[in-house]
């Protein structure tokens, strides 16, 4: 399970709740969810370990995100991509959610980092061999529309 969403659950404006959530908060989440045994997430600073880690101590007060989760809106993850892979299959084989998480973890920085880039040019197949056959579109149940950001992501990244 992909607990912090690459990082946007950390800020109010990236997150589809409109609140920033803490990673005690997405970690319990997590480990709540039906037949999830461990949470594998990422870091890209020594104090996001430490910040994890504070799970093991953490009061249940501060693990509640069910506050959280109950007043956001109905539309929180419209148009937003969760990476589900319900657009699969792509007729040209791109693996969109990929496409996805790379052009979202791009955007939230002032510049494109270097690994970033290199893991998308690293893809098999990318936002450049889309066909704009929308069929994806038509399977995603978030409603993203997912021939636009392929134009955006082509862009971005070219």
């Amino acid at each position: 399970m992909k607990g912090f969403a690459g990082g946007r659950l950390f800020n109010e404006k990236t997150s589809p709740f409109g609140v920033a959530l803490t990673p005690v908060q997405c970690i319990h989440y997590a480990l709540t969810r039906p037949a999830a045994a461990s949470i594998m997430a990422g870091f890209s600073e020594p104090k996001h370990v430490l910040d994890a880690v504070q799970y093991e101590t953490a009061t249940e007060e501060e693990k509640d995100y069910a506050s959280i989760l109950a007043a956001a809106p109905q539309h929180a993850y419209s148009k937003k991509c969760m990476y589900c892979n319900h657009c699969k299959p792509c007729p040209s084989d791109i693996d969109i959610a990929m496409v996805n998480k790379l052009y979202d973890l791009a955007t939230m920085q002032e510049v494109v980092p270097a690994s970033i880039k290199a893991h998308y040019m690293a893809l098999e197949k990318n936002a450049s061999d889309c066909i704009s056959c929308g069929g994806c579109e038509t399977r995603c149940p978030f409603g993203v529309d997912i021939v636009e950001r392929m134009a955006k992501t082509k862009e971005l990244f070219t």
